[in-house]
C-alpha cells in the first residue's frame, strides 16, 4: 500500500511515529517550507491530554517551534521518567495546539516556554498527531494473529501510547494502534506488545468502532490488572514458504527480549534431534515468521546440536543477546500446527499436502545443502526486529551418531569416566561427575548463594526465562535470560546468562511457574533484598600440578573478577598469592585457579616488587580481557583447597 504522504503535493518533513524524517536535497527553501507545514487534514488526529503536576515540578517535555522558529509548536523530546513520558499520552512529533485553552498559533518560542512553566498544577493540552495507517488490506504474504496479554497498571497507564480509533469522518477512522511502547514500562517488561499492534479489546470490552477518547476512558477505568486482546501481523519470508532444504535464519532483536521458543526432542532414524516444540504468541520468533513448531534445530550460532541435550540447546538459546543465527530444517508444512484461520493463507507444497516428508527434505538429511539461492530480509518495526533467511551452505551430517542422555536437570549429559594416560599423571582432571556443556566443553555443576540488594523501582536487574507460557509449571529451574548493565545483578559478579535459579528467598522454583518466580522477585524488590540459590557450570580444565601458565578472564567495568590477593609473610621479590576465589565468579568458573596459586603478572606487567595495593588497582582498571600469569607449586597442588565456602555478599546499610 502506497503511503499517501509520499504523493502529497506539499512537502511534509516532520517526524512522526510512522514516518522517517529526511532532508530534501533541493535546498534551504524546501527545508524551510517543510518546517512550516503541519499534518495534512486527511491524516490529522486530535486528542486532549490532561496532566497534573506537583507545585515546583516540570512536565518533562521539550517544545520546539513558535512564530520566531519557523514551525508550529511540537514535542521534540520527552524526558525519560518525567511526568509527560509516564503519562503515555504523548509522542515525540506531536503538535501542541493549545495549553489550558490558550492557543499557541501566534506565540513566540520563549512565550510558549513561559506559559508552560507558569501554567499551574492542572495542564490540559490540545494535541494534534499523525493518524496511524488504515487497517491492512488482504495480503497473502502476511498473516494476522491475535494474542491475549495481561498487564499491571502503573499510575494510570500500562506503558504504551494508543492512537487512532473511529472518527465521524469515515476517511479518518483507523484501528486503535500502539504507536509507542515505553522502555521499562509494564508493556515493555511483559515483552509481547510492539509498536504497530492493534488493540481489539480490554477486559472483554470490544473496542471495534470505539473512538480514541472512548478507548482512553476504558483504559483509565481498568483495575490494577487488565487483559488486552491485541492483533499483530506476521510476514512469512518467501524463502521459508518455499523451503526444500536446510535454512539459516538470522534474527536481530532488542537486547533483553526473549525469543519465545520452547524446544523438545524428536527422533529421526532412531537418533535424537532437537526440534521446536512451541512458539509463544507475539514473541520475537513468532513475529519473525521464519520458524514454526516442528522445525529441526541443526545449529545455534554455529554450534551444532548434534551432541547437545535438550537443556544444553535451551541454554545456548538463553545466552543470545542481540543476534542469533539458527540453522534449521523446516518441518513439512502439512505438519505445522496452523490455526484454521491461517491454514488458507499459507501455500502448501504438493509433497507436503500429501503427508509424509517431501523427497527434497529427506534428501537434505543425507547430503550437503544446496548453495545459496535466495535471501529474504524482513523488517518489522526495524528498530526492534530484523529477520534474514537464506539457504544453508554449511556441510553437515544430519544424522546424529552419538546417543544423547537427557537429564531432567541442567547438568546435561553425564560423560563416562576416562582413564588418564600415564603421561598425564601430573595433571588433575576428574570426569567422573562431569557433563558436556554447550559447544562440547566439559563442565560440572556447582551451586552458590547470591545476595542482591535492589529497590522497588528498578528491581535487581535480572530477567528470567523458563517454559513457554508464564502460567505453566516449570519442569526445570528458570534460567537467567538477561542481566541489565550496571545493575546489582551485574555488579555482584556472581551471575551469568544461562545460570539456573534453584530458589528465591528459600522457595524452590522448579515446581512453580514463571509468573510465580517473577512475583517472588517483585516482592523481594519491595524488601530491597533477595537471596538466590544459583546453579552454574564450572569448566573442567586440565590443571598442571606445578609450573607456569596463563589464564585469560573476561572483565567488565565495575565487576570484580572474584580474586582475593594476599601478601601475608611476603618477602621482597616473592610473588603475590591468591588467597581466595569467590564462588560463582568469573575466576571460579574457569576451573583453573585455586587458592595458593602465585600471581606473577597481570597483562604482562610483572608483580615481583609490586605492592599488593598496586596489583589490586591494576586488576580493577583492566577492561574487556585480563591475562594473568600463574605459577603453581607442588606444595599447594593438593585436593584439599576448598573453593566452596564463600559467604554471601552482605547488603550495604
Amino acid at each position: 500500500m502506497v503511503n499517501p504522504w509520499t504523493v502529497a503535493k506539499s512537502p511534509v518533513c516532520d517526524d512522526g511515529p510512522y514516518s522517517k524524517g529526511g532532508k530534501d536535497a533541493a535546498g534551504a527553501d524546501v527545508a524551510l517550507a517543510c518546517r512550516r507545514q503541519s499534518i495534512p487534514e486527511e491524516f490529522r488526529g486530535v486528542t486532549m491530554v490532561e496532566l497534573t503536576k506537583k507545585e515546583g515540578s516540570t512536565l518533562g517535555l521539550t517544545i520546539s517551534g513558535g512564530t520566531d522558529k519557523d514551525g508550529k509548536p511540537r514535542v521534540s523530546n520527552l524526558r525519560p521518567g518525567g511526568l509527560a513520558a509516564r503519562s503515555d499520552l504523548l509522542n515525540v512529533g506531536d503538535y501542541i495546539r493549545s495549553v489550558n485553552g490558550i492557543h499557541l498559533t501566534r506565540l513566540r518560542h520563549d512565550e510558549i516556554i513561559t506559559l508552560l512553566k507558569n501554567v499551574g498544577e492542572r495542564v490540559v493540552l490540545e494535541v494534534e498527531y499523525e493518524l496511524p495507517p488504515p487497517a491492512p488490506e488482504n495480503n497473502p504474504g502476511i498473516v494476522s494473529k491475535t494474542v491475549d496479554v495481561s498487564l499491571y497498571k502503573e499510575g494510570n497507564s500500562f506503558g504504551f501510547v494508543l492512537r487512532g480509533g473511529a472518527h465521524e469522518d469515515g476517511h479518518k477512522s483507523r484501528p486503535l494502534v500502539l504507536t509507542y511502547v515505553r522502555p521499562g514500562g509494564p508493556a515493555d517488561r511483559e515483552g509481547s506488545l510492539k509498536v504497530g499492534d492493534r488493540l481489539l479489546s480490554v477486559d472483554g470490552i470490544l473496542l471495534h468502532g470505539a473512538s480514541h477518547a472512548t478507548a482512553l476512558a476504558t483504559l483509565r477505568q481498568c483495575s490494577h490488572e487488565a487483559l488486552f486482546q491485541v492483533e499483530y501481523d506476521v510476514a512469512i519470508p518467501d524463502t521459508v514458504a518455499n523451503a526444500s532444504g536446510p535454512l539459516i535464519v538470522e534474527i536481530t532483536k532488542t537486547p533483553g527480549s526473549a525469543l519465545g521458543i520452547s524446544l523438545t526432542t524428536g527422533s529421526h532414524r532412531n537418533k535424537p534431534v532437537i526440534t521446536i516444540d512451541r512458539i509463544k504468541p507475539a514473541s520475537v520468533v513468532d513475529r519473525s515468521g521464519a520458524l514454526h513448531a516442528g522445525d529441526r534445530i541443526l545449529s545455534i550460532d554455529g554450534t551444532s546440536t548434534e551432541h547437545c541435550s535438550l537443556l544444553e540447546a535451551t541454554k545456548l538459546l538463553a545466552s543470545v543477546s542481540e543476534k542469533v543465527q539458527l540453522e534449521i530444517l523446516p518441518a513439512p508444512q502439512s505438519r505445522r500446527p496452523l490455526k484454521p484461520s491461517e491454514a488458507g493463507k499459507l501455500e502448501l507444497s504438493s509433497a507436503a499436502a500429501k503427508g509424509g516428508e517431501p523427497p527434497a527434505q529427506a534428501a537434505a538429511l543425507r547430503q550437503t545443502p544446496k548453495v545459496l539461492q535466495l535471501v529474504t530480509v524482513c523488517k518489522l518495526h526495524s528498530s526492534e526486529l530484523t529477520v534474514k533467511v537464506q539457504r544453508s551452505e554449511q556441510p553437515h551430517r544430519w544424522d546424529p551418531c552419538v546417543p544423547s542422555c537427557h537429564s531432567p536437570r541442567p547438568g546435561h549429559c553425564r560423560t563416562p569416566t576416562w582413564a588418564t594416560p600415564a603421561s598425564q599423571d601430573q595433571s588433575r582432571l576428574s570426569l567422573a561427575s562431569s557433563t558436556v556443556g554447550p559447544g562440547g566443553q566439559i563442565v560440572h555443576a556447582e551451586t552458590t548463594e547470591v545476595v542482591l540488594c535492589g529497590d522497588p523501582l528498578s528491581g535487581f536487574g535480572l530477567q528470567l526465562q523458563g517454559g513457554i507460557f508464564a502460567t505453566e509449571t516449570l519442569s526445570s529451574p528458570p534460567l537467567v535470560r538477561f542481566i541489565e548493565p550496571d545493575s546489582p545483578a551485574e555488579r555482584c559478579g556472581l551471575l551469568q546468562v544461562g545460570d539456573r535459579i534453584l530458589a528465591i528467598n528459600g522457595i524452590a522454583t522448579e515446581d512453580g511457574t514463571m509468573e510465580e518466580a517473577n512475583q517472588l522477585l517483585r516482592d523481594a524488590a519491595l524488601a530491597h533484598k533477595v537471596v538466590l540459590e544459583v546453579e552454574f557450570d564450572v569448566a573442567e580444565s586440565v590443571i598442571p600440578s606445578s609450573g607456569t601458565f596463563h589464564v585469560k578472564l573476561p572483565k567488565r567495568r565495575g565487576v570484580e573478577l572474584g580474586i582475593t590477593i594476599s601478601s601475608a609473610s611476603r618477602k621482597r621479590g616473592e610473588p603475590l598469592v591468591i588467597s581466595d576465589i569467590k564462588k560463582g565468579s568469573v575466576a571460579h568458573r574457569t576451573g583453573t585457579l585455586e587458592p595458593g596459586d602465585k600471581l606473577l603478572a597481570i597483562d604482562n606487567i610483572r608483580l615481583d616488587n609490586c605492592p599488593m595495593e598496586d596489583a589490586v588497582q591494576i586488576l580493577r582498571q583492566c577492561e574487556d580481557l585480563v591475562k594473568l600469569k600463574i605459577r603453581k607449586d607442588e606444595d599447594n597442588s593438593g585436593e584439599g583447597s576448598d573453593r566452596s565456602t564463600t559467604s554471601p555478599r552482605p547488603c550495604p546499610r
